[in-house]
């Protein structure tokens, strides 16, 4: 197996606190084989100097939307997918410029793109995906105005029915888990609970029964799969976890009986808090 030799890095492992001078790092195929401090032994190897550069390891986004090319969903109500799609590539090559070498898609990120970052025809991280995330009828992903009444076209012919679809009930549930996991999804994204980028819902609303939650996690761990649910409240996160959802996205209003709870439980919170911060400094610009 080929030997890449890379000298004279700075290196961070992520393990020490301090930059490592003057290091070399020996790659064998896709695998590190060692760090260390001379290259004696490598004759065969290619050897790169990075010249005192710093080599770390990949960055990984636990929270990411592919196709959301603006943070008001109402720009792109009548994109077509292909300019999204042009507008997704551009994105993800700048994800791996900026060291992000795995990300993971919560809502829309579909196995057509990530099959396009596999293959090599688009440069970009390694993709995780949930394919549609799953909104009950007037949730945060019902993009519907208060006068429109026709459910969003089940072909996902734009951007924003690409990234979120409609269903009530646990049949319905358990129908589009299913779906979803057919087309590719690594995980299932629920909307329990209302959002900042949602105005026609309440923020602290609680989405979703519990029958319906169990129905999708239930469907998921079938597959070995699991569910994460966008959630910001005690009251819709309390709900998730108890019906064994495996990951909070937000979850920014809990309380520390909430927090306690899903620790007992395992569970994991992405709170995306830069997404908070760029609203407030540029908000006007998505």
């Amino acid at each position: 197996m080929s030997l890449t030799v890379f000298r004279n890095c700075v290196v961070i492992d992520g393990r020490s606190d301090e930059a490592r001078e003057g290091m070399t790092v020996v790659v064998e195929g896709n695998r590190i084989r060692e760090v260390g401090e001379s290259t004696a032994g490598f004759a065969d190897a290619r050897v790169i100097d990075i010249g005192g550069r710093t080599l770390m390891p990949g960055l990984i986004d636990a929270h990411i939307h592919v196709y959301a090319a603006f943070l008001d969903y109402r720009r792109t109500a009548d994109m077509p997918l292909t300019l999204m799609t042009v507008y997704a590539t551009h994105r993800l090559k700048a994800m791996l410029d900026r060291g992000f070498t795995t990300v993971r898609d919560v809502a829309g990120g579909d196995f057509g793109i990530k099959e396009a970052v596999a293959q090599g025809l688009v440069p970009g991280p390694r993709l995780f995906i949930a394919g549609r995330a799953i909104s009950m009828t007037g949730g945060h992903g019902d993009h519907r105005g208060r006068t429109e009444h026709a459910l969003p076209c089940a072909c996902a012919a734009n951007a924003n029915d690409a990234m979120c679809r409609i269903v009530d009930g646990i049949s319905e549930m358990r129908r589009a888990v299913r779906d979803e996991l057919r087309k590719g999804a690594d995980q299932i994204k629920l909307l329990v609970s209302g959002g900042v980028g949602s105005p026609l819902d309440p923020l602290e609303s609680r989405q979703f029964s519990e029958e319906e939650v169990r129905a999708a996690v239930d469907e998921a761990g079938a597959w070995d799969k699991y569910v994460c649910a966008h959630s910001y409240t005690s009251r819709s996160t309390q709900l998730a976890v108890k019906c064994g959802v495996r990951c909070i996205e937000h979850g920014n209003l809990i309380d520390l009986e909430t927090a306690r709870l899903m620790a007992e439980n395992g569970v994991f919170m992405v709170p995306t808090l830069v997404c908070y911060e760029e609203s407030e400094r540029r908000g006007p610009e998505f």
